[in-house]
């Protein structure tokens, strides 16, 4: 259980995040359609010149009451206007992503070089994806589509955890992450899922997911553990959930990790 407090979070200077991802799900806008999408790029196309056509992805939801039984019921529905998928509007040096679907504005930040820097939660990536979600409210707005109801935030942070420094093959995950201990010898590599949920004055608002997998890295084939942390949950009127979720992933990730790799990392403080 993580019972969170945005402050005195622990800092490092050379994470290995590769991508974050901020997500406002809300309720279906109803009347948007595939003209809308386009009409919402020309305003951000100067910024966002390519685009790609994506599947939609499907409403998630953090419960922590026990759902009521239903029947299961076929439904058929005829519709004539075609709803929209999920569209990427991707910028130039492939660095920023929105993603955009009739329930969903989703805005990624990627690194594209072994040397890219993260650019910070505090100073970039919230900031540019407020930025952008209000760009897309005051759209919805102007062509009578909105407001937007959230009922779902989610934040990811994907880390790229290489051999090389703090150990040396994926069979030396004890030496990576602080809740495996010891591990019999001949291990090749694992693969792991941890849930937790997120607690604030005692009440859970939402989960942290964790998801550990073995990789090799394309850009020099090093091996590799993927660390994808998900923290995904509502409160307050919605935005509120970022930082929480942010800092739940921050101390997740911090708890998770062993003190040899903090220091690979750059933890201030040590």
């Amino acid at each position: 259980m993580f019972e969170i407090e945005s402050s005195n979070l622990p800092e490092f200077d050379r994470p290995p995040v590769v991508e974050t991802v901020l997500a406002a799900q809300f309720e279906p806008i109803k009347g948007m359609r595939t003209v809308h999408f386009g009409l919402f790029w020309e305003r951000i196309r100067e910024r966002f010149p390519t685009t790609e056509d994506k599947p939609a992805l499907e409403a998630a939801f953090e419960r922590f009451e026990e759902a009521p039984k239903r029947t299961p019921r076929l439904r058929f529905e005829a519709r004539e206007d075609a709803t929209p998928e999920r569209m990427w509007f991707v910028n130039k040096p492939g660095t920023e992503m929105i993603q955009l679907q009739v329930d969903r504005f989703i805005k990624n930040w990627r690194k594209t070089s072994v040397d890219a820097e993260y650019p910070r939660y505090e100073k970039t990536i919230k900031p540019g994806f407020l930025r952008d979600l209000s760009v897309f409210q005051d759209f919805l707005l102007g062509e009578g589509l909105g407001p937007i109801r959230m009922n779902q935030c989610e934040v990811t942070y994907v880390n790229h955890i290489a051999a090389g420094e703090g150990f040396t093959d994926l069979g030396d995950a004890s030496k990576v992450f602080s809740f495996l201990g010891g591990l019999p010898h001949g291990v090749e590599d694992g693969i792991f899922a941890l849930r937790f949920p997120i607690v604030v004055e005692g009440k859970p608002v939402g989960r942290l997911k964790v998801d550990i997998q073995p990789a090799i890295r394309e850009a020099d084939h090093k091996p590799m553990y993927v660390m994808q942390l998900t923290a995904r949950g509502f409160v307050g009127s919605g935005l509120e959930f970022f930082d929480l979720g942010r800092a739940a992933i921050v101390k997740g990730f911090d708890e998770l990790t062993t003190a040899s790799m903090h220091s690979v990392w750059g933890k201030k403080g040590l």
